[in-house]
């Protein structure tokens, strides 16, 4: 599956646990097309943690098999807002607040790390590094 706004860049650590790192800041005409990729990845990696997990996402030293972070910033101008965004797994959506207006653009930064087995599946899927 091909992914056009988000680019992963991969780290593993000692313990096996992978991470990917996408930073995207495209033009406001991509903003819709940047969240959904956003919540294509999250979409699927809830579905993996559903088949294959018996943790949902939470800290890998808790004893999740993956977890995610995501940050949004919003730019208007010189003017930059964080904006709260939530993943909602049951309807595979994502909620900004506040939502973009139309003179501003969108920041996004996710973060999603796992263990070896979601790594697999990940890189497995995405065609990730």
């Amino acid at each position: 599956m091909n992914l056009h706004l988000l680019d992963f860049d991969c780290s593993e650590d000692a313990d096996g646990v992978t991470c990917w790192d996408a930073l995207a800041h495209p033009q406001g005409t991509h903003t819709s097309a940047l969240l959904q990729e956003a919540e294509q990845v999250l979409t699927w990696a809830h579905h993996w943690g559903r088949q294959f997990s018996a943790t949902g996402p939470g800290p890998l030293e808790d004893g999740a098999d993956w977890d995610f972070d995501l940050q949004v910033k919003l730019h208007s101008g010189t003017q930059n807002t964080s904006a709260s965004a939530t993943f909602h797994a049951g309807q595979s959506t994502l909620q900004l607040c506040p939502e973009p207006r139309a003179d501003q653009t969108l920041e996004l930064s996710l973060s999603i790390s796992g263990t070896p087995g979601f790594a697999d599946a990940f890189r497995q899927h995405w065609g990730a590094p």
